[in-house]
């Protein structure tokens, strides 16, 4: 993998940047924060590999309803919630694992579960409005 020349952090560049008179801390803040973010981050090939083989299930609001209400999907499921009324929503875990921005018609919220377990969560504008996520581990 090459780097862009562009993401290159050099003494002379952040004095410049800074108008400082020699590197100081925090020009070595920014190339450790720059440099761990760098590695941090896997490689888009490996990112969309690993998104296409993952399981996925949608969850749709529509009629101040969660359909389906409960579903039960395995560890590693991405569940997207979209939102198909001009009804705002919001999609909020009871137990503060996950919490959606509002939601517009048509706005989506995703949520990885990684972790085995009943996942309560209800719309936040409308507390009737409610749904479950159970996580169970495949069986085989």
């Amino acid at each position: 993998m090459t780097i862009d020349d562009s993401f290159v952090v050099t003494p002379k560049a952040c004095m410049r940047d800074h108008r400082c008179k020699s590197p100081g801390p925090l020009c070595a803040l920014q190339l450790a924060l720059m440099l761990t973010a760098l590695a941090s981050t896997p490689g888009l090939a490996e990112e969309a590999l690993e998104s296409a083989n993952a399981p996925v299930a949608t969850v749709n609001m529509d009629h101040s309803t969660f359909m389906p209400g409960e579903i039960t999907v395995t560890p590693g499921t991405t569940v997207t919630w979209v939102n198909k009324e001009s009804m705002p929503h919001t999609v909020v875990d009871l137990n503060r694992g996950f919490r959606s921005k509002i939601l517009a018609k048509d706005g989506t919220f995703s949520f990885t579960f990684t972790n085995a377990g009943d996942y309560n969560y209800l719309c936040s504008i409308h507390p009737n409005m409610k749904g479950k996520v159970i996580v169970k581990p495949s069986a085989g």
